[in-house]
């Protein structure tokens, strides 16, 4: 993104892949291909600069974007229109909406297959899915115990396993 030319719109039709049966198109700057046209135009936007032509500001925030399916996203974020009846907290999506509400229910639809624990949010279980993973590159310094994510070895920090250890903290990361 930030230090590619503003308004990038050469499609490198004879690249890797372009024009070829499976009907892929390519990308001129980077070299990435797309199975229609249009996806590569949306791609494309990726590679104007913040000071482009092309950008657009939010009229709202003033936050600059250049990609316009991006931008028309967050513009949806001001246009709060679906409220919690519980709390009052606002949404832009009634998705959104619905899975705050599981935090008042305490309804915990998503289910790990491998242990049943269970979740609010579809991405709390996909985290949680790595837990299961052979592979854990998190080790704590102190007890040797590994994890899958460095969020769940940061959590160990703080638990029992330094508790009444020096107030120094948790070990240096490494």
């Amino acid at each position: 993104r930030g230090g590619a030319r503003a308004g990038a719109s050469t499609e490198a039709r004879a690249g890797p892949g372009a024009g070829s049966a499976g009907g892929r198109h390519a990308c001129g700057e980077c070299g990435k291909t797309y199975a229609t046209s249009s996806n590569l135009s949306r791609h494309k936007q990726t590679h104007r600069s913040l000071d482009s032509q092309l950008a657009r500001r939010c009229p709202t925030c003033g936050k600059v974007y250049v990609s316009m399916p991006a931008m028309a996203m967050h513009l949806l974020t001001h246009d709060l229109r679906h409220k919690c009846g519980v709390c009052g907290k606002a949404f832009s999506r009634p998705w959104l909406l619905q899975g705050h509400m599981r935090s008042h229910t305490g309804e915990k639809p998503f289910g790990c297959a491998h242990c049943g624990k269970a979740f609010a949010d579809r991405s709390n279980l996909r985290a949680h899915m790595q837990t299961h993973s052979a592979f854990k590159h998190f080790q704590c310094k102190r007890c040797k115990k590994s994890f899958a994510l460095k969020s769940y070895l940061n959590k160990h920090y703080e638990s029992a396993c330094f508790k009444g250890a020096a107030a120094a903290g948790p070990p240096a990361p490494a």
